[in-house]
């Protein structure tokens, strides 16, 4: 008995000796298919126009905060330091660099190697690089539907938020 459970052990101890290394090659297979992935669908660059907008949005606040003052040259020193270091956090928060660990291993929990296979065919595909190019369009055309129904869903939650505020004062 002693015997079968020694080389039932011995059996055991070479089997998950031998499983990582398939494991590992696994993962390296299915990083480098989530690489690929980021690469076909342009995940960088994409990433770059939203900071971009980012950007713009920084300058629109700090130009914003000037209010009717006179911009003095140490008032735009004061703007400018300001734009250069939200930029900066804002890249060491959001940079590709940062973002892209991150988002390789969401991509290897989530997907399977059969389904990021999949995905690279079709972003390879006409179709594909169609929906990549045009993402941008269709990005600025949700943001159009989405803003152009804002003023409606604000006043109609303020009606909400007024109601429920009066009903809870009783």
């Amino acid at each position: 008995m002693k015997r079968w459970i020694g080389i039932l052990t011995g059996a055991l101890m070479m089997v998950l000796a031998l499983a990582p290394p398939k494991a590992r090659a696994d993962e390296a297979s299915k990083e480098a298919k989530v690489k690929e992935l980021f690469a076909v669908m342009r995940m960088d660059r994409n990433l770059d126009d939203m900071m971009q907008a980012m950007r713009q949005h920084i300058q629109m606040t700090a130009q914003n905060g000037e209010g009717n003052q006179p911009m003095t040259p140490a008032k735009k020193a004061i703007e400018q330091k300001f734009i250069n270091n939200a930029q900066q956090v804002m890249n060491q928060s959001f940079g590709w660099a940062q973002l892209e660990p991150a988002y390789v291993r969401l991509y290897m929990n989530t997907y399977t190697e059969s389904q990021l296979d999949g995905m690279l065919a079709f972003y390879k595909s006409p179709a594909g690089q169609a929906m990549l190019n045009h993402a941008s369009q269709v990005r600025d055309g949700v943001m159009q539907i989405v803003h152009s129904r804002m003023s409606t869903f604000a006043s109609s939650m303020q009606t909400l938020q007024q109601q429920y505020t009066q009903q809870m004062a009783h």
